[in-house]
């Protein structure tokens, strides 16, 4: 899973520049204490999980495409 989010991040960069700010946070660590609200709903979604700006956006897979244009839409914000 991580070697596909870092597939996305490079496709995010790419397409948004430097303004992109991305974290692989691998779900059975410790580094979740820091995300309590998506612990909170971690039984509810499949994995992958995506979350946009702290709000989950997309789970079960990554699709380039679908998150690039969730992104883009935020910058016209």
């Amino acid at each position: 899973m991580q070697e596909e989010g870092e597939g996305l991040k490079e496709h995010l960069v790419k397409n948004f520049g430097q303004a992109i700010k991305y974290a692989y946070v691998d779900v059975l660590s410790n580094d979740m204490k820091d995300y309590p609200e998506i612990t909170a709903i971690m039984n509810r979604v499949n994995l992958p999980l995506v979350v946009i700006n702290g709000q989950p956006r997309f789970h079960g897979g990554i699709s380039n495409e679908m998150i690039s244009e969730a992104v883009s839409e935020l910058a016209k914000e």
